[in-house]
Order: structure tokens, then sequence, then C-alpha cells
């Protein structure tokens, strides 16, 4: 039995069950999720539907982050998943996907940061680290873009990993 995305398996609104009126079709073809996990760069290309071709990251281990106060962009190291908001599963096997809160190096970004007045961030930044959100879908273009969190958004999100005990 493959992986399907139609609904036809699913039971009716009364809780009937369906009748199978027709047989599996390519185009209701899913795929096996990509958990793409922090390690060595390791993507593969997937040709899909219409030809065209998705990347698909098995393991990543940089992306490319901003710092919107800075306007500044760069090349950083992904250390580890330390929030994910829809499940804790993905924070223990260390799973990136789309809004997903990174721990990444702050070494680029430490200049910039210093001439800003976000006391929060500055602390973080001294510590040799600082928190990202990546909102690329890395199992689907291969990379994870994101931004370094600030201001009341990095209030939140610390304000989370106190109550789960998270550094």
């Amino acid at each position: 039995m493959g992986i399907t995305r139609c609904g036809r398996h699913k039971k009716s609104n009364s809780g009937a069950k369906r009748n199978k009126m027709q047989k599996k079709r390519k185009n209701m073809m899913g795929r096996q999720p990509s958990n793409t996990k922090i390690g060595e760069t390791r993507v593969k290309a997937l040709r899909v539907r219409g030809g065209n071709y998705k990347q698909r990251a098995l393991r990543l281990n940089s992306g490319e982050f901003l710092l919107k106060s800075g306007n500044m962009k760069a090349n950083v190291n992904i250390e580890q998943v330390i929030y994910h908001p829809s499940n804790n599963d993905l924070v223990r096997t260390n799973t990136l996907t789309k809004s997903s809160v990174v721990k990444i190096a702050a070494e680029p970004f430490v200049d910039e940061i210093n001439k800003l007045s976000d006391e929060r961030l500055s602390n973080l930044a001294d510590k040799g680290f600082v928190y990202g959100i990546v909102t690329s879908r890395p199992g689907q273009v291969g990379c994870a873009n994101g931004y370094v969190l600030q201001g009341e958004e990095l209030v939140f999100y610390q304000s989370k990993l106190k109550k789960g005990n998270v550094v």
C-alpha cells in the first residue's frame, strides 16, 4: 500500500466506510517526509510532477540567516534545534523544518549586534550563539534560510525555553 494524498480511504461524515470507486492514480501519490537532520550537508534532487526537480535536504549543518535590524545576511553554522511550535519530537531528534527555532553561531553578527540597543541579544552573542527561526522548507528547497530572533520575539521564545528547561 503506497502513500496517497487522496481522501478515498477515509470514512464519510456519518462514519460509514466508503466504497472503493477507483484505483490509485499517480497524481495522488505522496512521499516519505525528508526529516532533515543536522549534519554534514547531503542534498538529493527529486523529480516531481511536471518534470520539475525539488532539492530534498537530508542533512544540513549551515544556513543563511538575516539580522533584520542590522540589514545583514550571513552563512552560519546551525548547532541544534531548541524549540518547535508543533512537535517536541522534532526538537529531540534535531529535525530541521520550517518554523524551527535553532541555535546558530553568532560570529558573523557580533559587530552589528553590539551596535544595537538590544541587551538580551547582546548577552546571547557574548556567549557565542544566537537564536534563529528557519523560514525556508529544507525538505523542499534543499537549504535552511531564516532570520535571527531579536526584540519581543526573542523574549517570547526565551520564556518558552525556560518553561521547557532548555538552555
